[in-house]
């Protein structure tokens, strides 16, 4: 093995250790804010503040990737990328805190299952079908995919029963580019084929599949507020959780009207019957006497 393979090799491993570091503080956050009562409450209504966020975490990605000189510093790089993805962590508490744990931890799952098959495929593609010989027609692709999912997200305005399936069509397409891009950035990562990364950009690399990847997972968001295929109605009714709104979960939609209807009462403990223990029931006598 030559000293570009032990480097390249080298880059693989920095690029894939980071990856999993930055996609372990975000489910650990999004965890937090699931579990912590408080925070789901606080966080629900962060929509201007996680706008902000998200939009200033993509400027300073910009800056960052046009930016050589900042890359290649061994300490600014980690720090403008710890930048980059703790806003981008954040700007998602404001869905992480309308959804629940288990839709949370089960649709990451899934996501990240999904964004290992894309890297072991793009990786072990033959070199027939090296993508990045294709990068024109991938974005023309790109492109027709994207304007397709445009208009049936846009399609619920003008036929509102179509709501989920025009909303599973435009999370399709938008998957399905996210995952060609993250095959071909396996690629390049590898280092094997037509076009490649430079061994001291494994940050940048770790943070475009990064973003490929909280794409993807984003758009799970709305099957696990809207219908919360992996929680049950018994951890709705088991855990403490915030009022039925439109921006969040029902808790529980059998239970609800009573949990926020019912009077004092109700509640209230009362002796329906006192079995006969009145004092003045019982006679004390003294058998001596």
């Amino acid at each position: 093995m030559d000293i570009t393979d032990r480097k390249r090799k080298k880059f693989g491993r920095q690029t894939y250790a980071s990856l999993v570091i930055f996609m372990g503080v975000a489910v650990a956050q999004w965890i937090l804010v699931c579990l912590v009562e408080s925070g789901r409450k606080i966080f629900r209504d962060f929509e201007i503040i996680c706008s902000g966020t998200f939009a200033l975490a993509g400027i300073f990605f910009t800056i960052f990737v046009f930016n050589q000189g900042v890359r290649n510093h061994k300490i600014y790089s980690w720090v403008v990328a710890f930048v980059i993805v703790e806003l981008e962590i954040f700007s998602m508490y404001v869905l992480a805190a309308r959804t629940w744990i288990p839709d949370l931890l089960a649709f990451f799952f899934l996501c990240t299952l999904l964004l290992i098959v894309a890297l072991v495929v793009g990786c072990h593609l033959s070199f027939s079908m090296d993508i990045t010989r294709y990068i024109a027609p991938l974005f023309i692709l790109s492109f027709i995919l994207a304007m397709m999912s445009a208009y049936f997200l846009l399609a619920h305005l003008f036929l509102p029963k179509l709501m989920p399936y025009a909303y599973l069509i435009f999370e399709l397409g938008l998957t399905f580019v996210m995952t060609s891009i993250i095959m071909l950035h396996a690629q390049t990562i590898n280092g094997d084929r037509y076009v490649q990364m430079r061994v001291k950009d494994f940050i940048l690399a770790a943070l475009l599949v990064f973003h490929e990847f909280l794409l993807i997972y984003a758009l799970t968001f709305y099957w696990q507020i809207h219908y919360s295929y992996f929680t049950s109605d018994d951890y709705f009714w088991m855990s403490t959780s915030t009022l039925n709104t439109q921006r969040t979960t029902p808790k529980n939609i059998q239970y609800d009207y009573y949990d926020n209807n019912a009077s004092k009462d109700d509640w209230s403990a009362k002796n329906e019957s006192n079995y006969g223990f009145n004092p003045d029931n019982w006679d004390i006598k003294d058998e001596d006497m």
